[in-house]
């Protein structure tokens, strides 16, 4: 559930800068292929785990409201 939470608060960053009119789709597009790729490397694994963390702190921090 963490990094989908984590992958959901990305989302909406995501969402907020395309409202905004700071990053353009196409720049949101290779933001996404980027992490893609970034995750099929073997350095997927440690962000796999950091974004595990930060999904788990945010859900605590949600909770606690």
């Amino acid at each position: 559930m963490s990094v989908v939470g984590a992958a959901v608060v990305l989302g909406v960053v995501i969402v907020m800068l395309l409202r905004l009119r700071v990053l353009r789709p196409s720049g949101a597009l290779v933001c996404v292929l980027f992490g893609l790729v970034l995750a099929a490397t073997p350095i997927g694994g440690a962000l796999t785990h950091g974004l595990q963390q930060v999904g788990d702190a945010l859900w605590r921090e949600v909770t606690r409201l």
